[in-house]
């Protein structure tokens, strides 16, 4: 009688669980490079942050778990980079890639894209200064600055990718080559990173009583940052690319090369 032999998967979705592995460990080790110091103190933001960003554009929706992985290994090689632990491993290291696959394949997720950048906006405008507000303890922030400067981050990103722009042109412009790679894959990173910062300042604002006057310094300080980082990562992000395109591997499902 012949024995039937089971083979351990040696893919996820398309990629080589090597990569995911040697990606996610180069999260990790990025981890240790600071980018921006938390403002308030207390920490840093990673290099990490860009590679995580980067993943689902080499990797597809694979490039999460890759971040997931990093996210892990950072919080034990550079605790300094995640001070809240496994909760910033899904916060500094997970939410990137998860936003960066939304806006990427937002002519496929738009349904979860858009309803995901009210809500981010929505939680914003709401938490932690008017709920659970000063029963809590939380002075109000400035207004109407507050709710200005809280607008950069989600109201013009919700606007390109609801737009039919957003949905139909920016996922295929991402897929091409030329100015048009670069303008499609910044516009998806740069809209992706604004509204990420989101989820990534509240836990912190909540956990650790930031005054409202330090929350409208943080959405300050921030404000030009991230737009510096999409430009970053999106220059490091082509040559990659456009390697992988004529490297004659095997496509990735979803990713853009």
């Amino acid at each position: 009688m012949s024995e039937e032999v089971k083979v351990a998967p040696t893919r996820v979705y398309g990629v080589a669980i090597a990569w995911i592995a040697i990606y996610g460990a180069l999260i990790g080790v990025t981890s240790l490079v600071p980018l921006f110091p938390y403002v308030g103190g207390g920490g840093y933001l990673p290099l990490a942050v860009a590679f995580a960003a980067m993943a689902p554009l080499i990797m597809g929706p694979t490039g999460i778990l890759a971040a997931f992985v990093g996210g892990l290994i950072g919080m034990f090689v550079s605790p300094a980079a995640y001070p809240l632990g496994l909760l910033d491993v899904i916060l500094t290291a997970t939410l990137p890639a998860v936003f960066v696959t939304l806006t990427i394949n937002n002519d496929k997720y738009w349904f979860l894209t858009i309803p995901a950048f009210i809500a981010m906006g929505l939680w914003l405008l709401v938490f932690p200064y008017y709920w659970p507000g000063e029963a809590a303890g939380f002075s109000s922030p400035p207004q109407p600055y507050f709710t200005a400067i809280a607008a950069w981050y989600w109201v013009p990103w919700l606007i390109i990718m609801g737009s039919p722009f957003g949905i139909k042109l920016l996922p295929k412009w991402a897929r091409k080559t030329g100015k048009k790679q670069y303008v499609g894959v910044f516009l998806t990173l740069l809209s992706s990173m604004m509204v990420w910062a989101i989820p990534w300042f509240l836990p912190y604002w909540y956990l650790f009583s930031y005054p409202g006057t330090l929350a409208a310094a943080v959405l300050t300080a921030y404000s030009w940052w991230f737009p510096a980082l999409s430009v970053i990562i999106t220059i490091i992000t082509i040559p990659i690319i456009e390697g992988l395109r004529r490297s004659g591997l095997p496509r990735i499902p979803l990713a853009i090369w």
